[in-house]
């Protein structure tokens, strides 16, 4: 019998986007299994493509978040939400459009996302992120786009992930 205390899916996922919301890298870092996986499919141009254990997955998003917040862009919300359970219990699919403005000039900025995640006893164990370069700089302007280009620095230790032992280092 299932237990009735643990997280669905569902439930996970929009604790992650309350988390993004607040940008709070703890809060999403915490919904990860201790040995859970985070894979940016269309990471290019030599980035990292998958990181593993939420240590790592802590590191990472707490270095992207920072550096995003010394730009001027906030994130308003994501909209257009929809959220997609599958015939796999563990596997809920999101699409949505992240908004962000300008503190300065009050512009706008929009990017789409697809993400797929799968939860096991009510903790992320897979989090694909369907996200490029390009709608990253969009939607935070160049602090967001270096944000993500320095994923591969920005893991535990301060370590450049060349100098990970292989079973540490992100799949490129």
């Amino acid at each position: 019998m299932a237990d009735r205390n643990v997280r669905t899916p569902r439930e996970v996922f929009l604790l992650k986007q309350e988390s993004i919301s607040r940008l709070d890298a703890d809060g999403q870092a915490d919904l990860f299994a201790e040995d859970g996986v985070l894979e940016v499919p269309f990471a290019a141009g030599g980035l990292p493509r998958r990181f593993e254990g939420r240590a790592t997955i802590r590191a990472v998003t707490s270095a992207a978040l920072e550096n995003a917040q010394r730009g001027t862009r906030r994130l308003v919300g994501h909209q257009e939400e929809t959220i997609y359970e599958t015939d796999d219990p563990e596997v809920v699919i999101a699409e949505f459009v992240s908004h962000t403005e300008d503190l300065e000039t009050g512009e706008r900025f929009q990017a789409p996302y697809i993400q797929l995640m799968r939860v096991r006893d009510g903790e992320i164990v897979l989090f694909r992120d369907y996200c490029t370069l390009d709608a990253i700089t969009r939607l935070w302007g160049p602090h967001g786009g270096e944000s993500y280009a320095e994923l591969g620095n920005a893991l535990p230790g301060g370590s450049p992930a060349e100098s990970l032992p292989d079973g540490a280092r992100p799949a490129l």
